[in-house]
Order: C-alpha cells, then sequence, then structure tokens
C-alpha cells in the first residue's frame, strides 16, 4: 500500500500511542504507520495508536504490532518505529 504524509491522507501529525505517549506521524497508510518518539517502541509489542483527523472530528483507534525501532537524534532523544495494523485501517479522514 502507498504510504503518504499524515495531512496528505486527511490526518494530524500528532497522534497518541497509548496510554498517552504523544508521537508524530512520519507517514501512513491503510496497513501501518512510521512514526517519531521520544520514548523507546518495543517491537513486538502491541500498540494502540489514536489518530485524530484534520478537521478533528474523526478519531479511530487503530490496533498493532511495532515491527522496529531505531535512533534518530540524540539531542533531543528521537526514536523511529513501524507500526503494522491488525486491520486495515478502513475509517478514512477526508480532506475538506
Amino acid at each position: 500500500m502507498r504510504r503518504v504524509r499524515a495531512e496528505e491522507a486527511g490526518w494530524q501529525e500528532e497522534a497518541v500511542l497509548r496510554p498517552g505517549l504523544l508521537v508524530r506521524i512520519v507517514n501512513i497508510s491503510g496497513s501501518g504507520v512510521l512514526l517519531e518518539s521520544p520514548a523507546r517502541l518495543r517491537p513486538g509489542r502491541r500498540a494502540e495508536l489514536q489518530l485524530t483527523s484534520s478537521a478533528g472530528d474523526v478519531r479511530p483507534l487503530c490496533v498493532g504490532r511495532i515491527t522496529r525501532c531505531a535512533v534518530t537524534g540524540i539531542s533531543p532523544m528521537v526514536f523511529r518505529g513501524a507500526v503494522d495494523f491488525e486491520h486495515p485501517l478502513t475509517v478514512l479522514a477526508t480532506k475538506g
């Protein structure tokens, strides 16, 4: 599936990795997301990601598994990780 920036798909760039970690979406598709986090993500662990539409009215909860994590910055510390969704993201935000 094609990956696009969050804004191109109608999502806000900031999301919440539950239970309350704010993360930045690098890119997203129906099958997963690449994100940046101030905290280490543990591959193999279950992840619940709360998205918000650009309009702020659609807030799906995407459940999946963290597949990888790497350090991409050290000052401040930034981790980049991927989450594969258990079910395709079918609730699509629309721009406009």
